[in-house]
This record gives structure tokens, sequence and C-alpha cells, in this order.
């Protein structure tokens, strides 16, 4: 392997680690970002009544075992 090649595959590396930071690095998690978005939702509140009555559901199916 040529001395340039690796050069050029380390340089590549950097940059794409220093893109890794920024977005790793970031003051504020993903979660906190997007926390509260779906707030006063109406559908997004019956999704999630629904996805919780589905989770009872199953839970109930599982002790009658």
């Amino acid at each position: 392997m040529s001395t340039d090649n690796v050069e050029e595959r380390l340089t590549l590396l950097e940059q794409k680690m220093r893109r890794l930071e920024k977005v790793a690095g970031s003051e504020t998690r993903w979660w906190e970002r997007i926390s509260g978005a779906f707030k006063g939702d109406l559908i997004y509140a019956e999704a999630m009544k629904l996805a919780h009555d589905e989770r009872q559901a199953d839970r109930g199916e599982e002790s009658a075992e």
C-alpha cells in the first residue's frame, strides 16, 4: 500500500470522525430535542391509549395461562 493511499484514507477517516463527534457531541440528546413534539395532539394521544390497551390485553392473556 502506498504512502499516498494511506494518507488519503487517514484524511477521510479523520473527516468522518469529526462529523461523528459533531453529532454525538451535541449538548442536547435526540430524545430531548423531540420531547413534547406531540403535546396536545389528539391523534397521538389516541394512538398511545390504543397501544397501552393492547399491552394490557397481552398481559392479561399471559397471566391467564
